[in-house]
């Protein structure tokens, strides 16, 4: 990183340098009583300076009242060169692009946050992800213009990793002050009950409502994740006015609504998956064709029984040498999707003739099923699909096995059932789920660095050729757009026609102000005629009488 990049960096996210100046700053006891605040810059005018700190006053970051503040102060900011202006500016303008996009205004959202960026001079455009005080606006700046374009679902992955990034940082602003607390008055709480409370975004809890008054960045940071929360709120409600499979899924799994990553179920929000997708959308099934099919269909085709040969990203007991699968085993290592996936697991079923062989239902909607028959004549009925999928031999079927799904035959057959990562999941949260649920899963140390180690290392060459291939071709992402842009037009159109009928209403009332005019002047030339023709009349009767008053 260039050295402004870096500055910037330590600008505008949790910064320990700006932590260390602030707890260096006051004694404890000072900031419990006052708390601390940023200072307005020396360079801003009177008026701006009573602008930047009411800003940093109010106890809602995002409220109507800052973000229109912020506004005016962007004007009021605009033309000052100092290095200093830039660095300010850019904070206001990275703000001002989350308060677009609370009020739904995508396309300015995306403006605020590309000028924020602009106001940084980073050397390349490739910086911003590989900083973590970076990525999150440039996340956000991909999430406004994915919706600009009516793509839900990537803007859903956008803010889902924007989330992740988001609490990692918070995580490591929170051990810095867990350290500054020890060194300054002892006892400090454990820097996991401190973290724990993130998802009380510094409103509810024992430390954190404290804590964010004495440090500008982390109140600041944690009312960001708080409106990132809404719109993966906002974004799940929309996908699942469309799937309407989501919402049976989020009752199932999302048990610690949002609030935990301890337990054995994870529902990721915005996540879908068509009840049955074509092979050529999903890179892991391909995969499986090319190096795996050609292995099951020879040991599967004398197999006698159902043998597990993956389970929490580790091989397990049916790789073993003498249960007749070791060269399937070998080559589902080239399947990183399969053998990183830490919620599931792939088998051999032995599909019995003429029996149901009911299918395991997902401990999460960010995996998907794949099957693959050792021989032809195997069937998978899958709820919400009006015809079983006939399944050839060595060609894999990718199906949402969060549905109900089962398999059947006509001949005892075996069958591959393999869980693999969901394409539209990005590595940011797969290796944050490997890691927060290593204990739940039993997995040790080392098997989850490894398993890590093949996200990250698949990540850098393929995620997002993979995610792409996944969308394209998929008739529920058509249909996702053609609604979101009927949404858009019909709002269009009704806001065209509130300013039609504004501007007839307008126009309506300066005739009526017109009419009313040549009313009242009528009316005055009336009453003015009026008396004139009184002061002939009494003259002319006057002079009927010689001049003599009666």
């Amino acid at each position: 990183m260039g050295l402004r990049a870096g500055q910037m960096a330590i600008q505008l996210a949790p910064a320990c340098v700006l932590l260390g100046m602030i707890f260096s700053a006051a004694p404890a006891a000072g900031q419990q009583r006052g708390g601390q605040k940023l200072e307005a810059p020396k360079f801003l005018s009177d008026e701006a300076k009573d602008i930047f700190n009411d800003i940093e006053a109010d106890e809602e970051v995002y409220s109507s009242a800052a973000c229109e503040g912020r506004e005016k102060l962007l004007k009021l900011m605009a033309g000052k060169g100092e290095r200093e202006a830039q660095d300010h500016r850019a904070r206001v303008l990275i703000n001002l692009g989350v308060c677009e996009f609370k009020k739904g205004d995508y396309s300015k959202s995306n403006l605020r946050f590309s000028s924020a960026l602009s106001e940084m001079n980073l050397p390349n455009e490739d910086i911003i992800m590989q900083n973590p005080q970076l990525a999150p606006i440039g996340l956000m700046r991909s999430a406004a213009n994915f919706m600009t374009k009516q793509e839900l679902t990537q803007t859903a992955t956008a803010i889902r990793r924007c989330k992740e990034v988001l609490s990692r940082n918070l995580k490591q602003t929170l051990k810095f002050v867990h350290k500054q607390m020890s060194q300054q008055q002892g006892g400090a709480p454990p820097v996991e009950a401190l973290a724990d409370e993130i998802v009380g975004y510094g409103k509810t809890g024992q430390y954190l409502p404290m804590i964010k008054g004495q440090v500008p960045m982390l109140k600041q940071d944690l009312a960001w994740l708080e409106q990132v929360d809404k719109s993966l709120d906002n974004l799940d409600t929309r996908l699942g006015a469309i799937d309407k499979s989501l919402k049976p899924k989020r009752l199932r799994l999302d048990v610690s609504k949002g609030k935990g990553k301890g337990g054995s179920l994870l529902y990721a929000k915005a996540l879908s998956t068509e009840p049955v997708v074509e092979l050529s959308r999903s890179a892991a099934a391909q995969e499986l064709k090319h190096s795996v099919a050609k292995a099951f269909k020879e040991e599967g085709a004398s197999a006698e029984k159902g043998q597990t040969l993956i389970k929490r990203a580790q091989e397990s007991t049916g790789c073993k040498e003498d249960k007749g699968f070791s060269k399937t085993c070998k080559a589902l290592q080239k399947v990183p999707d399969v053998m990183s996936n830490s919620f599931g697991e792939t088998r051999v079923i032995m599909v019995k003739k003429g029996k149901k062989q009911q299918l395991d239902a997902c401990t999460t909607n960010a995996n998907i099923g794949i099957v693959l028959a050792a021989k032809d004549g195997v069937q998978l009925t899958v709820a919400g699909v009006e015809q079983p999928v006939e399944l050839s031999a060595g060609e894999p079927v990718v199906f949402d096995f969060c549905l109900e799904a089962h398999l059947s035959s006509s001949d005892p057959v075996a069958v591959l059932f393999t869980q693999g990562w969901h394409p539209e999941f990005a590595a940011v949260e797969r290796t944050t789920e490997l890691r927060s649920r290593a204990k739940t899963f039993g997995m040790q140390e080392d098997s989850v660095k490894a398993a890590t180690k093949v996200v990250n290392d698949y990540a850098k060459k393929s995620w997002e050729k993979s995610a792409k291939q996944w969308r394209e071709g998929s008739s529920m992402i058509e249909e996702i757009k053609r609604t979101l842009k009927e949404e858009v037009d019909s709002k269009k159109k009704k806001e065209e026609e509130a300013a039609e009928a504004k501007r007839k209403d307008e126009a309506n009332d300066e005739e009526r102000k017109k009419q009313l005019e040549e009313l009242e002047k009528k009316r005055e030339e009336k009453k003015e005629k009026g008396r004139g023709g009184g002061s002939e009349e009494t003259r002319a009767q006057e002079e009927g009488h010689g001049g003599r008053a009666c």
